[in-house]
Formats: structure tokens, sequence, C-alpha cells
């Protein structure tokens, strides 16, 4: 559909070639998800995701042609998660050498070097970003921490765009305020 209205779009999926305990080699024939953009009628663009200078040029020019009116840019970038997903997943899969490889390259300590290599940043400059970082995410919490817990009404708000789907009951009022919705009795 975006690609028939010409939408203003860039589509990028960040493809960090591992799913909870699968090589994202394993999970499907075509491993280069941006060679799926053409059979939807829009530009597929592999970039390197752990390089982000190359996000930043490849992004630039899928908006610079969203905003030409030439439609959206699927963007692929490949990059690597470094740890397992959660407590559930012991990280037992991937060889070490895979992982190691992958260290070697980690994009904020590449991007570091580089502004650092190229004066566009000393570790002070670098240091205070990482302070104001740790104060507007600890503001954010403490925000959170002290807000109320959202109306059970709320459940469904915002979530589809037909109020009278999903969730809605006959009398008009969300399913969720019924104290059995979240218990699988409704």
């Amino acid at each position: 559909m975006a690609a028939l209205w010409k939408l203003p779009i860039t589509f990028v999926v960040e493809n960090n070639l591992w799913a909870i305990c699968m090589s994202h080699y394993r999970a499907t024939s075509v491993p280069e998800i941006w060679k799926k953009g053409p059979a939807f009628g829009m530009p597929g663009v592999p970039v390197d995701g752990m390089d982000v200078l190359k996000v930043r040029e490849v992004a630039l020019e899928a908006i610079a042609r969203a905003r030409r009116g030439d439609g959206p840019t699927l963007v692929e970038c490949e990059t690597y998660w470094f740890r397992g997903y959660s407590l559930a997943d012991p990280d037992e899969l991937r060889k070490p050498a895979e992982k190691a490889h992958y260290a070697t390259r980690e994009p904020i300590v590449a991007l570091k070097k580089y502004m650092l290599d190229n004066g566009l940043a000393d570790e002070a400059d670098l240091q205070g970003v990482h302070k104001k970082i740790d104060e507007v995410v600890e503001e954010a919490v403490d925000f959170a921490d002290a807000s109320p817990l959202p109306l059970r009404s709320q459940l469904l708000e915002n979530v589809f765009v037909d109020p009278k789907g999903f969730g809605i009951g006959a009398d008009g009022k969300y399913r969720c305020e019924d104290p059995a919705f979240t218990t699988a009795q409704v």
C-alpha cells in the first residue's frame, strides 16, 4: 500500500542476526531482507548496521527520497545482538568466534573513536553526554515510579482504529472493564 500510494515512509529493519535461540540464517530461505523491497515496488537497501555513519548516510538518502515524493524505501540494518535475549536464553548457541568478531565492531565504541580521532569531541564532551543521558533516564524512571497506575478501562485505548472492534462489548464499554477480562473468562 505504501508503494502504491507513494507514501513518504522509510521502513527500517534491524536484523540482529538472531531470534531467541535461532540464527536468522536458519529461519529464512532469503536471509537478505532488503531484497523483499523490490517485490513490493520499493527500493531495498542493505547497510552495515554496526557503522553509525553508514546508517546515517543511507537513512538520509531514504528520507530525501520520501520527501521528494518518490515513495517508501526498505532499509535493512544488519547488526548484532550481543547477548542472550532474556534470563530464559542462556546464549549457548552462538559460537564464541562469532561473538568476538562482532564485539570488535561495537557501534558506540567505534563512533566514539571516530569522534575523538577526528576532533569532533573530546573525552570531557562525551562524559558530559553520558551524564546528561543518565540524568534524563533517572528523571524518566522517577516520573514513572511516582505516576499512578493507569485505569483498567484504559487498557485498550488507542490500540484499535475501529472503536467498535475487538475489546468493545455489546454495551459499548471496553471488555477490560470486566474483572474477568484478564482471567480469560470473558
